[in-house]
């Protein structure tokens, strides 16, 4: 059995996992590590195969292998209960954990999230997407650039370091394969439990307030979606006092 690598912090009774997207890894979340309770809660900061600490785990990359690892970690943890917080691709995964693991998935946090239909382009389009990926051909720092306009080069700089130096280029490529074609619409709609969504005034436009509000009421009930008036797309970065609020105020 695989058990992912990750990194702890605190020592509360309430468990938090938290998941990266596919830029990044367990470092994106740094910048909260002040603002957080670590008498209330544990905090356990978890790279997928391929990624940061996890980089010589190799596989598959895909959302069914990604969410067993998760349960097969919750189970190595002996965790009763536990939240799982993820952003932009591994939203997916977290979904798909939800329903894999329904006893002890207590509440899902999606920062920036995709819908377990994953993002719908024309073939031709995502295609192109993975060929450049694969290729080393700018894709990341065409990406970076389009979601950093508010921000100057050394953010852009930044950003760009880390989405190398985080992965592999065959695990971003398969888990943005993995958003591209993976589709468990139907299945998601009998999750039943919390879900709060964050989202950036500032993201693309897939990731608007409007858009997500449009997709995820027609799929969850018991659902809030808030707004991060200054954020992007990495509101855990751009503004992390504001983030580690929220998630304490939801996870209590």
């Amino acid at each position: 059995m695989t058990i992912l690598n990750y990194k702890t912090l605190g020592n509360g009774p309430k468990h938090i996992i938290f998941l990266h997207e596919l830029l990044g890894d367990n470092r994106n979340y740094e910048s909260i590590y002040p603002f957080l309770d670590l008498k209330k809660f544990t905090y356990i900061f978890v790279d997928l195969r391929g990624y940061g600490l996890s980089k010589k785990i190799t596989g598959l990359y895909t959302c069914e292998e990604a969410s067993t690892d998760l349960k097969n970690l919750i189970s190595h943890l002996n965790l009763e209960k536990v939240i799982i917080l993820a952003h932009s691709m591994s939203t997916m995964i977290a979904q798909k954990l939800a329903l894999i693991d329904k006893s002890h998935i207590s509440k899902l946090i999606l920062i920036t999230p995709i819908s377990p239909a994953g993002i719908k382009i024309p073939t031709t389009s995502s295609q192109k997407l993975l060929t450049d990926m694969k290729n080393d051909d700018g894709n990341i720092e065409d990406i970076v650039i389009s979601a950093s306009k508010r921000y100057n080069q050394a953010w852009r700089d930044y950003r760009i370091d880390i989405a190398y130096s985080s992965s592999i280029l065959e695990a971003r490529v398969g888990y943005m394969n993995m958003y591209l074609s993976t589709d468990f619409l139907e299945l998601a709609k009998e999750i039943n439990i919390p879900i709060k969504i964050i989202v950036g005034k500032y993201d693309f436009q897939i990731f608007a307030l409007k858009t997500v509000s449009r997709i995820f009421n027609s799929i969850y009930k018991d659902l809030e979606i808030i707004e991060c008036n200054e954020a992007g797309h990495y509101p855990m970065i751009e503004c992390p006092a504001y983030f580690a609020s929220r998630i304490e105020e939801f996870s209590n």
